[in-house]
């Protein structure tokens, strides 16, 4: 939930226009440090797309939404799946049942040309979720060459501005070689405790700009839960905060491009 003294999307209002048409649509989740829960919102935001938030036409219609575990190190996305796809197996054998099918396709680092891959998967109408190590800089800038959105997921709680301003100077280099136009950007404050460490990253992240802009801070915040810290190797049932930050994102996006058409009409 977001602190009281900001704007966050009205649960009442209908879910915002998704990506559809032929083309899919990318997610980068990444911090150029480690800790910041780039894995659980990459895999939250996958399966709210999965199950929620469904193309309903387009080439994608039909297929699985993408994850890339491009984690040179922990790898904790494909262990997710791995872990899900193993305790199933075993669950559907013991009951001569047929094993629940995982809903996110994950693929796991290495990847030999990930900016290429990634442009293949777009192409193919597929929406991918990658979530980009923090200490590989090289993926980091592959991965953002064909992306719609870079969302950087950070801890109020342990709040490091070490972690900030590098991804997103080094998300600067790239824009200007992005196959399009360029792609959006968003901070999301996760692992949240409490109002006070909202408001003080809040104010920190103020001072900080992307392209000489103010950074794009999401209104809508998670909760430190323990339920979350629970979720590896399931499929979580409480989707809601992540919910909420993908209408928010979308919602965004959506009224940027109403302004531009507007402009351009």
């Amino acid at each position: 939930m977001a602190r009281s003294d900001v704007t966050v999307p009205n649960q009442q209002q209908p879910p915002p226009p998704g990506p559809e048409g032929d083309e899919g649509d990318v997610t980068v989740m990444a911090c150029l440090k480690g800790g910041s829960t780039k894995t659980t919102t990459t895999n939250y935001l996958a399966f709210v797309r999965a199950i929620r938030r469904k193309r309903r036409a387009g080439k994608g219609k039909n297929l699985p939404v993408k994850v890339l575990d491009a984690d040179t190190v922990s790898q904790t996305t494909y262990r997710w799946a791995k872990k899900f796809k193993e305790a199933e197996a075993r669950r559907a054998e013991a009951r001569n049942e047929q094993a629940q099918p995982y809903p996110l396709d994950v693929e796991r680092y290495p990847f030999e040309d990930l900016d290429e891959y990634i442009a293949e998967l777009r192409s193919e109408g597929h929406d991918v979720y990658a979530d980009i190590g923090g200490g590989n800089v090289q993926l980091f800038h592959k991965s953002l060459r064909h992306a719609d959105r870079l969302l950087v997921p950070l801890s109020p709680s342990e709040f490091d501005f070490d972690r900030v301003d590098p991804t997103f100077s080094e998300a600067s280099t790239v824009y200007d070689e992005h196959a399009r136009d360029g792609f959006e950007t968003y901070v999301l404050l996760s692992r949240k405790i409490s109002d006070k460490q909202s408001r003080e990253c809040r104010d920190e992240l103020a001072k900080l700009r992307f392209r000489d802009e103010p950074l794009a801070v999401l209104d809508t915040e998670v909760e430190q839960l323990i339920e979350y810290t629970r979720q590896l190797g399931k499929i979580p049932q409480n989707l809601d905060e992540y919910t909420d930050v993908w209408d928010e994102i979308m919602r965004r996006e959506a009224a940027k491009r109403a302004a531009l058409t507007e402009v351009a009409g």
